[in-house]
């Protein structure tokens, strides 16, 4: 029988050998710094000449080749005298390897562990993090290779130090998420008088202060870094750091959870609130238990679908009650988006849109995002392969709405609900399909007693039976009639009964049932107070899918308060949802039948009134979100709004973007009602104002689809700036799209538009779209020219952010005809311009000109300086991909200068970010990382 003698070899701390727990003397400092190069190279081949730097350093001897290999013959003899294996250390040209296995290196098992301690962290499991964190950092024994003495080594054990803070600063955020918050002040106080400026440890040792009671010392915490910042670096700090700032200043509830200091990646947990009063199911509930990954022969998408395509039925409160249920078996997340495929005042979602709306909800960039539905198909996959995550897609109107958005891995499961039985899915994608049908008696009658009591139903047993009768088993139904009894206990269930048995009204047949759902619905919208009556007909008039307080006061021309009273009683009433706090949406059915008595009880004045004071509230909105995603382009010019209208306010920029990613959905549907509504002034400028916002997150087709609207309504004005306007933003869309010849038609008629109106301004942006597009098209003398003729036109108009914009393009297009030094004077000039406008991001892109044109003209350290500025002021205005790109940049020329350490440290910030982006260039940062670090045999040759 052979005994495994177990071997361990570490770095991190001095370097060490044992068999068996007993150390394996190595007899020299020149054998201890073979053995660490090797040991950081494990398994790869280290070049002689590499091994040679790190022994001598400048001082080789002519015989280093010869007395290297004496000091790997006696390593080699010490390793095999002590049973560590004859083979560990072996020759392979042009150097040699050390064999290592699995799990005897400390410094592979530390990379193991903080890399599975990162991964818990980030899908909220802080406790295992904190274990797994705690056990990478215990293996630091000291400073990693403390014993070597050797210059060519410092980069490598700066790194990581480097990589041990970053884990050490993890397992800190595991401990605050566990409200291990006194534990840790000791430790982080030292961290930060270590780091004075670390903008993150800083924020987690104020929130550890905060939390244990110690507000005071806190602030002051805050008040040390934004001295020590302004007296070392002449800046502010962060704008993370300041929310937490006034958060603390505010004593904000907030804080009182375990949220990190710092944004952390977290999984999409996107599911709607369960239904209350959820009963029954119990089968169903079994068969989708049983479809689960694992147990399921293949992960196939899941149909829930209605017998006879009937509404109302239940299908979304069985989906996201069973989804809710289940959520532990897809710690990935969980993604829901409706689809819309039966709503009567909407259309239903595309599959573009929807896996926009997916990807964004995955974290993805919009840069990242193809415009493709097949490409954006393939990333949406690609993003789910390895993930264990759940996909609520409901509402379906077709198969070929639902298949692009079905997950291709075996983790992950699609749970689709519908009025139809989409065999499409069955045939084609092996779906399972869940028809429900109404509720039994038994469960009417439970999810009646859920509602208003055992007492009340037994009281009244016959009368129960005749409004479950009456409601036909439909949940819907059952919920409106059980709010309306809910609503007023002392209502007998005999009364309730005889307003539906007494109904007058047309009965609403919906599929083969003979369920009157209009009758239930009737009979409790008469009882609702005049304002909750009046907003439900007029919601009849709002796009959905759902509605906020403002916009609920804004359609109705109300204040705030009274406007949130009826949003309540609604909800009480069971006519609204509330899906996530302070946004109210309804059912397919209640939207139907609230158009019905809309139009029943609102004269087309009074409906026309409320459409407009509807859109004046999304237009508003929407101009003052622009402004400050954009605050230096063209104004807006919305007009007067109309009385009664309640526009919303942002803080900053960061809210302003929250509230467009939230509102995207509605805005569309908003803005599709504007244009029904021939309010041609307001369509103009709203599409003007989405298009800042599609812009941002590449949303080119509906730039397009909106700006074809306003052209319309532009040409019906006889608005000719309007219409060069959306010319230009036209041509901008498809320039981005490739459709390089419709671009240019609207863009050359947007400029000669412009010129006839004498407006310099507009002849500047849409002169330096015209130069992107050329630049897009590789046609950089032309490109060249329109950027020289907007800077022109700016500056005949005074536009002096649009002149900076322009000398940066200046410079860049002379850079890609190799005219290096032209790029060095425009762009250092449109530097100067932008940072006297305080206009970081068009100070950043132009440092960033600059560095390119340094590193081509081989001045590395110029080029190094200018990508450090670029970078430092992405990172200043929160742009994380750029910031990313820069890096890698950086990078670049720090290679050139042979700066072979800080290149990777650059490189590896920037796979940082771009990992947390989750975007594609994360290949590309590694690729760098592994030409930076190839094994030394690649890289120097013997000599």
């Amino acid at each position: 029988m052979v005994v495994r003698l177990t071997i361990e070899f570490r770095v991190l701390g001095s370097v060490q050998v044992t068999v068996d727990g007993s150390p394996v003397p190595l007899h020299g400092k020149q054998r201890t710094a073979l053995l660490a190069v090797l040991l950081l190279h494990h398994n790869r081949v280290v070049s002689t000449a590499r091994l040679a730097d790190v022994l001598w350093d400048a001082r080789q001897p002519r015989t280093a080749r010869s007395a290297l290999h004496v000091r790997v013959s006696q390593l080699r003899r010490a390793l095999a005298e002590a049973n560590a294996g004859d083979e560990r250390l072996v020759h392979r040209p042009p150097g040699y390897l050390i064999r290592v296995e699995k799990g005897e290196l400390d410094l592979q098992r530390f990379t193991e562990l903080a890399d599975r301690g990162r991964e818990l962290l980030a899908g909220g499991d802080a406790e295992r993090a904190a274990e797994s964190l705690g056990e990478a950092l215990a293996l630091f024994s000291g400073t990693p290779f403390e014993d070597v003495a050797a210059p060519a080594l410092e980069e490598q054990r700066t790194r990581l130090l480097q990589r041990r803070l970053a884990v050490l600063t993890d397992r800190i955020e595991a401990d605050l998420r566990l409200g291990r918050h006194t534990a840790v002040i000791e430790e982080l106080g030292t961290l930060v008088g270590d780091h004075p400026l670390d903008e993150g440890l800083r924020g987690r040792l104020m929130l550890a202060l905060h939390r244990s009671g110690r507000r005071g010392d806190a602030l002051a915490s805050y008040r040390e870094l934004r001295q020590a910042m302004a007296d070392r670096l002449g800046l502010e700090p962060g704008e993370e750091l300041k929310r937490l700032h006034k958060q603390i200043l505010t004593a904000d509830s907030a804080l009182s959870l375990a949220e990190p200091a710092t944004a952390q990646a977290v999984a999409p947990a996107q599911l709607p609130a369960d239904h209350p009063h959820f009963t029954g199911r119990v089968e169903s509930l079994r068969r989708l238990d049983a479809l689960l990954p694992g147990r399921a022969a293949s992960p196939a998408p899941v149909v829930i679908s209605a017998i006879a395509g009937l509404p109302g039925v239940g299908k979304t409160a069985l989906a996201v009650h069973w989804a809710r249920r289940v959520n532990a078996s897809f710690p990935d997340g969980q993604l829901y988006l409706n689809l819309r495929g039966f709503d009567p005042s909407a259309p239903a979602v595309t599959p573009t849109d929807a896996l926009r709306v997916l990807l964004d909800g995955l974290g993805v960039p919009p840069q990242r995002v193809p415009f493709g539905l097949e490409a954006q198909a393939g990333l949406y996959r690609s993003m789910l392969t390895h993930k264990r995550m759940l996909v609520l897609l409901d509402n379906a109107h077709d198969a070929e709405q639902v298949r692009p958005l079905l997950p291709a891995s075996p983790g992950s499961l699609a749970l689709v609900t519908s009025r139809n039985r989409l065999t499409g899915l069955v045939a084609t994608d092996g779906a399972h399909v869940l028809s429900l049908d109404v509720l039994t008696p038994p469960e009417a009658r439970e999810m009646l007693i859920g509602r208003i009591g055992h007492a009340r139903v037994t009281a009244e047993p016959q009368s129960a039976d005749e409004i479950i009768e009456r409601c036909a088993g439909l949940p819907l139904a059952l919920s409106v009639a059980g709010a309306r009894a809910a609503a007023d206990p002392d209502l007998p269930l005999a009364d309730l009964a005889a307003e539906l048995r007494a109904s007058e009204l047309d009965a609403l047949a919906v599929g083969d049932t003979a369920s009157d759902v209009r009758v239930v619905f009737s009979s409790s919208y008469r009882i609702l107070g005049a304002g909750a009556q009046r907003l439900i007909r007029l919601l009849g008039l709002h796009p959905g899918p759902d509605i906020t307080v403002h916009a609920a006061a804004s359609l109705a021309g109300v204040t705030l308060a009274d406007a949130e009273d009826s949003l309540t009683e609604l909800s009480r009433a069971a006519f609204l949802t509330e899906t996530v706090p302070g946004r109210f949406g309804m059912h397919d059915l209640i939207r139907a039948y609230a158009i019905e008595t809309a139009g029943r009880h609102e004269d087309e004045l009074a409906r026309q009134a409320a459409v407009e004071r509807l859109t004046d509230h999304y237009l508003h909105t929407a101009c003052v979100a622009a402004h400050l995603l954009i605050p230096h382009s063209d104004p807006f010019a919305p007009g007067e709004p109309s009385s009664g209208v309640l526009p919303e306010t942002f803080a900053d920029v960061k809210e302003a973007t929250a509230w467009f990613t939230r509102e995207q959905a509605v805005l569309l549907g908003a803005f599709r009602t504007a244009v029904t509504a021939g309010l041609d002034r307001q369509v103009a400028e709203f599409a003007w104002s989405l298009a800042r916002f599609f812009d941002l997150r590449s949303r080119y087709h509906d730039m397009a689809a909106t700006q074809r609207e306003a052209l319309a309504a532009a040409e019906r004005l006889g608005d000719q700036a309007r219409q060069a306007r959306a010319h230009r933003l036209i041509g901008l869309a498809a320039s981005r799209e490739a459709r390089y010849d419709e671009a240019r038609e609207h863009l050359v008629q947007a400029l000669a538009m412009n010129r006839d109106l004498g407006d310099h301004v507009a002849q500047g942006h849409t002169s330096m779209t015209l130069g992107q597009l050329h630049a897009r098209t590789g046609s950089y003398t032309d490109a060249l020219g329109y950027a020289e003729a907007a800077y022109a036109a700016f500056q005949a108009g005074g536009q002096r952010y649009g002149q900076a914009n322009a000398l940066n393009s200046i410079g860049w297009y002379h850079a890609q005809l190799g005219h290096y030094d032209e790029t060095l004077t425009h762009c250092g000039r449109a530097v100067e311009l932008a940072r006297e406008l305080g206009d970081n991001r068009s100070m950043a892109a132009a440092w960033d000109s600059l560095g390119y044109a340094h590193l081509r003209l081989a001045n590395q350290r110029e080029a190094a300086d200018c990508y450090r500025q670029a970078a430092d002021l992405f990172a200043e205005i929160g742009d994380a991909y750029f910031e990313a790109d820069t890096l890698l940049h950086l990078a670049d020329a720090l290679r050139a200068q042979q700066e072979i350490g800080a290149a990777v440290t650059a490189a590896e910030r920037a796979l940082e970010l771009l990992e947390a982006l989750g975007h594609a260039e994360v290949t590309r940062a590694r690729e760098m990382l592994q030409t930076l670090s190839p094994p030394s045999g690649n890289r120097s040759p013997e000599g």
